[in-house]
């Protein structure tokens, strides 16, 4: 049966008695004279047999008109068919079976297709066989896929850190499904991931390293296993320290994740090369224009101070401006110190002197950087600091200093306090 379509329009007939109007509706109509079932040639005849076949005519341009749009319908029909299947094979399914029933997962391979990506290699790879939920807190989220039942943290086929995609769009909500990593390093998710518990807005915002939380995808099926995880009873475990309990007491084991559905996995791991590619890119860029900042900055100061700057094993840069003439500070001496530092764009971000208070601290306190810097400095010296990102605040950064930033310190070690 062919489908429903709109009216063609109809073609416009002449006006005609409405005998002979009769004879182009009804050709075969026996009673009108020159019927086409006679033998005889007259007009009337003739005009039956021509009206006959125009409507045949417009009846076998109908069907052929109807046959081309129906297949055009089929053929749209099997392009919006394959359109929602590449759709659904980028919003892949997973079923993560576990000691307390299932969880369906859905995933985003268009908003985080690196994760996505990441966490189906890990599924199909097996790695989340026998792991745990080892980190339960019921006002916040479930964490899982890195413990064995023992409290073993798994490290055979763990692969490196995946880039962090938490300007996806998508939000840490109840139900949502997330990347864990390291505080700090915010491209160092692995295999381990949670699901909120419930809203997590603040897992959306940046944190002092720069980076948010990645939400990749949602529970669409199993929120009340979720639940039943999310209300184990816990306990503190000596395999992972904590300042609350957090570990169930009766181990929440995955048994398995698999996927259930299609997935793109062609288009969404070239996507993730592509993506990778550029953020290598990026990555490479930016550690060329901090090193030439870093040169153009050493230049600068060495020009003005007539000095050069020595470098030590670590990678510090130090200046002395002035020598002292007391003693060194040992790691566990506490010392009063006059200090100012900027970024390497001239941003000034601290200043005791500004505060007109020296500081005073253990030099153990305090980063890297300063440790050993305050370490080759006399009582009564003056020096400048350059400290590399890692001799400082690294990935994680700090309120007024962005994550990777070296800087620079003017110090003046005033006293070791005994």
């Amino acid at each position: 049966m062919l489908p429903d379509v709109p009216p063609f329009p109809q073609p416009k007939t002449a006006a005609l008695p409405a005998r002979e109007r009769s004879d182009i509706l009804h050709p075969s109509t026996p009673d009108l004279p020159g019927c086409p079932c006679g033998t005889d040639a007259t007009p009337a005849g003739t005009a039956c047999l021509l009206a006959k076949g125009n409507l045949m005519s417009r009846l076998t341009t109908l069907i052929v008109v109807l046959a081309l749009a129906a297949g055009s319908w089929a053929q749209d029909e099997e392009k919006q068919k394959d359109a929602e299947k590449a759709g659904n094979a980028r919003h892949p399914r997973l079923k993560m079976e576990t000691t307390l029933g299932d969880i369906v997962l859905e995933l985003d391979a268009e908003k985080a297709p690196v994760s996505t990506h990441n966490f189906i290699r890990y599924a199909e790879d097996g790695f989340y066989n026998d792991t745990i939920f080892h980190r339960v807190m019921s006002t916040f989220m479930i964490q899982g896929g890195g413990f064995t039942k023992e409290m073993d943290k798994k490290t055979e086929g763990l692969r490196p850190g995946i880039t962090n995609e938490w300007k996806n769009g998508l939000k840490n909500v109840r139900g949502s499904i997330a990347m864990a990593r390291m505080g700090g390093q915010p491209d160092s998710a692995t295999s381990q991931f949670f699901i909120n518990v419930v809203d997590n807005p603040r897992l959306d915002q940046a944190q002092q390293d720069g980076a948010a939380y990645t939400a990749f995808g949602k529970v669409v099926e199993g929120m009340d296993v979720v639940d039943k995880i999310r209300d184990a009873k816990v306990e503190t475990n000596p395999k992972y320290p904590s300042p609350q309990p957090v570990t169930p007491v009766e181990p929440i084991i995955i048994k398995s994740v698999k996927l259930i559905s299609a997935y793109d996995r062609d288009t969404v791991a070239a996507k993730v090369k592509a993506l990778e590619e550029a953020a290598a890119a990026a990555a490479a860029a930016e550690k060329d224009a901090e090193q030439k900042a870093l040169q153009e900055q050493i230049a600068k100061i060495e020009a003005e101070a007539g000095k050069k700057f020595t470098t030590t094993a670590t990678g510090l840069l130090y200046l002395e401006l002035e020598a002292g003439s007391g003693e060194s500070p040992k790691p566990t001496d506490q010392v009063s110190v006059h200090y100012t530092g900027w970024l390497l764009d001239g941003k000034k971000f601290d200043s005791s002197r500004d505060r007109d208070q020296p500081a005073t601290f253990p030099v153990n306190r305090v980063i890297p950087g300063w440790i050993e810097g305050l370490q080759l400095m006399k009582v009564g010296g003056k020096c400048k600091l350059l400290i590399p990102s890692a001799l400082a605040y690294g990935k994680r950064g700090r309120p007024g200093i962005p994550p990777n930033s070296p800087l620079l310190f003017d110090i003046e070690l005033l006293e070791i306090k005994k």
